[in-house]
């Protein structure tokens, strides 16, 4: 499913039910693999699309670090290497 594709599914899917789940990762191999980000991309385009979520929740849920409001970055130094 190509992205243009699976954006128009989702919009008619979460107009229906805002509630609908995100597609399940598929580890099928690397196709599998693209066309779920594709289909991931679309799911949460059609969110703030609709309105169901904003861009920064959006961003927050996708996010590999959680940034909490009392978060303070540890800041490592390592030797330049010349």
């Amino acid at each position: 499913m190509t992205y243009t594709e699976a954006y128009r599914h989702y919009i008619v899917a979460l107009r229906a039910d805002p509630k609908l789940r995100a597609p399940r990762v598929r580890a099928a191999g690397v196709d599998a693999l693209h066309e779920w980000k594709n289909e991931m991309r679309a799911f949460d385009a059609a969110q703030i699309e609709l309105g169901i979520a904003t861009a920064q929740e959006v961003q927050m849920r996708n996010s590999a670090v959680r940034l909490t409001p009392g978060f303070k970055p540890r800041i490592i130094s390592h030797a330049k290497y010349t």
